[in-house]
């Protein structure tokens, strides 16, 4: 089968959420023995700001500016990637890997729009609706309208797109081996602070820390990454700040939990993700979980908002139960979001939408692929 794929990320292991995603299942294709091509068009910087595999094209896209082009995002909202002239080979099935690159591939016959979650839900999360929320909500509508198959990676994420979605998993790299399990009560939780459902996350438990200390009087919690100075925490018994790391094993190493009360913002969180991947269990509500294919109990301790001090506590003073967690929320990962079953779902609903294409001819391993063609706009 031939896929051709424009993203708005650069695909990496240990990139963004988006990234990471585009770069796992994009391998997994591969390692099937498909035909695979990628056009990533960031908008800056003018060169990748890393390495970029040998199946990725990197082309920045550069959007035009002025009234004219503000006049027609008000009519068709994120539609100025059309403009790029970008077309697929003809008999390719065409992905669209996030929304911001749906007008991309649209005139395609088979045309797939990926939506990781949904504006609206991410704004009621926090109780704040900007211009450019509504915007993208329309652009979502008209993506799940247009497209000729719509994915989602959870069942609240494909509500209301205007057909039905089909369900596929975030994919995520899994660790050749798990993290040594950390004997010591250490939770910890790693985001990037200026996304506003991670702020809310933060003072979620910052709220709870007092009573989980309490239970557990050893008790540590470490918090890292970007932005994390701009937060203005004080000084908190057992709260270690470290701010930006070069890697999240850094922090994840040290933890014996990840401990991440997840307001009711939309779509898999990658941090649940890669503590499981490690072997690290959760304790988060069931919007952390949104999206992560496991069997019931596995990997998480799943608690509402009231119960998270005492749910916390109660894990962060039982390591065997840590460890039973770790190995088990692990073993799910790896069977339902690891590169080739995040690609074996893919393949799937693509068969199964648009028909049976030629097998592969022979395992792809890694081998790059030609370019997609553009034409003069």
């Amino acid at each position: 089968m031939k896929i051709a794929v424009v993203a708005g990320e650069l695909p990496h292991p240990e990139g963004t959420a988006v990234g990471r995603d585009l770069w796992c299942w994009c391998e997994g294709i591969l390692a099937l023995g498909h035909q695979l091509q990628a056009w990533v068009w960031m908008r800056s910087p003018s060169s990748p700001p890393g390495p970029i595999p040998a199946w990725c094209r990197y082309e920045p896209f550069r959007a035009e500016r002025g009234w004219r082009s503000r006049a027609r995002a008000v009519v068709a909202p994120r539609q100025e990637l059309a403009r790029a002239g970008w077309q697929p080979p003809e008999d390719a099935v065409a992905v669209a890997d996030h929304l911001w690159s749906f007008a991309a591939v649209a005139p395609s016959r088979r045309s797939v729009a990926t939506f990781h979650f949904r504006t609206v839900l991410d704004a009621w999360a926090v109780r704040r609706v900007a211009r450019a929320d509504v915007q993208m909500a329309r652009a979502e509508q008209r993506a799940g309208r247009r497209a000729a198959l719509v994915l989602a990676y959870s069942p609240r994420v494909g509500r209301h797109l205007g057909q039905p979605a089909e369900l596929v998993p975030l994919a995520h790299p899994v660790p050749a081996e798990p993290l040594h399990p950390v004997e010591e009560p250490v939770a910890a939780l790693l985001a990037d602070w200026s996304w506003p459902p991670n702020q809310k996350a933060l003072g979620m438990l910052l709220a709870a820390w007092p009573a989980v200390r309490q239970a557990v009087p050893g008790a540590r919690l470490l918090l890292a990454g970007r932005n994390l100075g701009r937060m203005g925490i004080g000084a908190m018994a057992g709260v270690q700040q470290l701010g930006p790391v070069s890697a999240s094993v850094e922090v994840l190493g040290r933890a014996a939990v990840v401990a991440f009360p997840c307001p009711p913002s939309s779509g898999p969180k990658i941090k649940v993700l890669e503590a499981m991947a490690h072997g690290l269990p959760v304790v988060t509500t069931s919007f952390g979980v949104e999206g992560v294919v496991r069997p019931d109990g596995a990997g998480a301790v799943v608690s509402d908002a009231r119960r998270f001090a005492p749910a916390l506590a109660q894990l962060l003073g039982d390591p065997a139960r840590r460890v039973e967690l770790g190995r088990a929320g692990r073993a799910a990962v790896a069977a339902n979001h690891s590169p080739l079953a995040a690609a074996e779902a893919r393949i799937e609903l693509f068969r199964r939408r648009f028909g049976p294409s030629q097998p592969p001819s022979a395992p792809a391993g890694l081998a790059p692929a030609a370019p997609p063609t553009r034409r003069t706009p």
